[in-house]
């Protein structure tokens, strides 16, 4: 049995601290930051990925404006008008009798087109029968100064002309007149009888004129 020389044995153990030495001075750099292994995985972590933007969308109404300008800030209002009616004339089977609109305001105002006009059981009751149907005329813009009138004509039948079963006769207080372009009316006291009937035409109605 052969025995290695001491010389030997100590260089051996010598070679072997050697590299345990260099092994451990691969794996710290002198900030005592671990460095990684040859061919091993690493894990980064960014600063960005853990920030979240939220972006907000505003996305427009699609609803009318709501402005306070009217359409046409020059035509005549109701609150502007008084609306009577003239003296009847009688025609064949019909009565005509004027709407007579007064400008009661402070600056001149303009009346286009026709009023809407029905016949009413009351003041403030429900409509009788159809309303007043658009018959011909021109539609001329008419300028109305403080004081001034400008008129409509409406034709009201005689509708005991028409038979009872069609007409369905029944008793009115009135007309409810709209001027042109408005949404506001007035009740005019016009007793006479009507047709609850809507498919009966009892009224009609001429455009506005100077």
């Amino acid at each position: 049995m052969r025995t290695q020389s001491p010389a030997r044995t100590l260089l051996g153990v010598l070679a072997i601290a050697a590299a345990l030495t260099a092994s451990a001075c691969g794996s710290t750099d002198e900030s005592g930051t671990a460095e990684p292994s040859p061919g091993g995985l690493t894990s980064t972590t960014s600063e960005a990925a853990t920030t979240t933007t939220t972006t907000t969308t505003t996305t427009a109404s699609a609803s009318a404006p709501t402005g306070t300008t009217a359409p046409h800030p020059d035509r005549c209002l109701i609150g502007e008008l008084q609306v009577t009616l003239g003296q009847p004339s009688g025609a064949a089977g019909s009565q005509e009798i004027p709407l007579v609109f007064t400008n009661t305001g402070t600056r001149d105002c303009i009346l286009h087109g026709y009023p809407g006009v029905s016949y009413v059981a009351a003041p403030d009751g429900p409509q009788v029968g159809a309303a007043a149907e658009r018959d011909g005329g021109t539609e001329t813009p008419v300028t109305v100064a403080p004081g001034a009138r400008a008129t409509a004509a409406v034709r009201a039948t005689v509708v005991q002309n028409y038979p009872a079963d069609t007409c369905g006769p029944t008793p009115v207080a009135g007309f409810r007149v709209y001027p042109p372009n408005d949404t506001g009316s007035v009740f005019l006291p016009y007793p006479t009888t009507g047709c609850s009937q809507t498919g009966v035409k009892q009224l009609s109605v001429q455009p506005v004129t100077g």
